[in-house]
């Protein structure tokens, strides 16, 4: 069984011989404890996914390191990407941040702490995909001035992009000011990392592992007076529910439908979950039922949709929907709902524009995608 064993190399290493490893379960109390010790920083609670790493030179350690999730919020790195906020929620996860790094003894070999994070940058590579089933692009890392000039990470292949604002992530989106201001540097483990990273459409190996926008950022940006014009035309539609226990509009029903299916809904629970994260403004302008409880409003819930759906005929539907296109002047002849084309879209800052962009994706035109919709409503 694998320890991490910490008895001083003697003589002079022999590079091509150092190896990695991730360490075993039992041996993260040791690693914790000698990062603890060792680092400036000391060993932390790493966000979201992690490996921890062990160099060896002859089964003894002579080099530790941890990768974990990259920053949230980091402005050099996200400018040198060149993706938009959206494509950032989304994407994030495929950049992993090398949050510590650590060679043991007090005079490390020369050209020890390169060669070690080559090793690294190769590991992760086929690591990161073998425990969480997707590959990173990019990793990422922080370099403090006052201790290093990074010459180690430029000898490795790493890129100097920028320095950081001096803020420390001390929650999942909460940062305090520390004035300590780092060297930003980045490994690219794709040559076309850029690319693919703000890409409209990423290649099909890391499209699946995409993450959806969640509808609180989707929300804000959906403009009013198209959404009031949608309503108004979605009024047309003759109720088919008994007016007794009824309290969700159907309009409104249907322009919430219509507002997921673009916003990248694929089912009637998205639909529903996307309305229940608009906020009062949104729900007030759609006419959503108001609790005269609360004196609140509320979306309508899965079942609800699911009842109105039952009775409305796709194709009319089809025809209203695109009206109100023509209408606003926006003549789409397909529409990508998976929120490839919502993305361009949510760019405009002012929210002022509803519509989404109107390109072609796969041939799938809008009507298909609503028919199978409001074919769960029937089935």
């Amino acid at each position: 069984m694998a320890k991490i064993d910490i008895t001083p190399v003697r003589g002079k290493m022999h590079l091509t011989n150092v190896t990695l490893r991730p360490i075993l379960p039992e041996e993260e109390g040791v690693w914790n404890e000698l990062m603890e010790e060792h680092h400036p920083l000391g060993t932390a609670m790493f966000p979201g996914h992690r490996i921890k790493y062990v160099a060896e030179y002859q089964r003894k350690t002579v080099g530790l390191a941890c990768f974990s999730a990259c920053a949230y919020h980091l402005a050099d790195r996200d400018r040198w990407i060149g993706w938009s906020k959206e494509q950032a929620m989304q994407r994030r996860h495929f950049v992993v941040q090398n949050s510590r790094f650590l060679l043991m003894g007090d005079n490390p070999q020369k050209n020890l702490a390169s060669r070690v994070l080559a090793l690294c940058a190769r590991h992760v590579s086929s690591d990161w995909p073998r425990r969480f089933g997707y590959e990173p692009l990019l990793l990422e890392t922080f370099v403090d001035p006052r201790r290093y000039r990074g010459v180690c990470y430029k000898a490795a292949g790493w890129l100097r992009i920028g320095t950081s604002k001096g803020y420390r992530r001390d929650g999942r989106e909460f940062y305090s000011q520390t004035g300590e201001k780092k060297q930003v540097w980045v490994k690219q483990l794709h040559a076309d990392c850029q690319k693919i990273l703000r890409s409209e459409q990423m290649p099909d190996l890391w499209q699946e592992h995409e993450r959806p926008l969640p509808g609180k950022q989707i929300a804000p940006r959906l403009g009013a007076p198209r959404l009031r014009s949608l309503f108004e035309v979605l009024l047309s539609f003759k109720d088919p529910r008994r007016t007794n226990g009824r309290q969700h509009p159907l309009a409104s029903c249907l322009a919430m439908l219509v507002c997921g299916t673009l916003a990248g809904c694929k089912g009637m629970r998205e639909i529903a979950e996307f309305a229940g994260n608009l906020d009062q403004r949104y729900l007030r302008i759609l006419r959503a039922w108001k609790n005269p409880k609360t004196k609140r409003y509320e979306a309508p819930k899965y079942v609800t949709f699911w009842r109105v759906t039952q009775h409305v005929d796709s194709e009319e539907f089809e025809r209203a929907v695109m009206g109100w296109f023509a209408a606003e002047d926006l003549d789409p002849q397909a529409i990508a709902i998976d929120g490839k084309a919502l993305r361009a879209t949510l760019e405009n800052e002012d929210g002022g524009m509803y519509a989404v962009s109107a390109i072609a994706h796969e041939g799938t035109p809008f009507l298909s995608i609503t028919k199978s919709i409001l074919a769960q409503g029937m089935s």
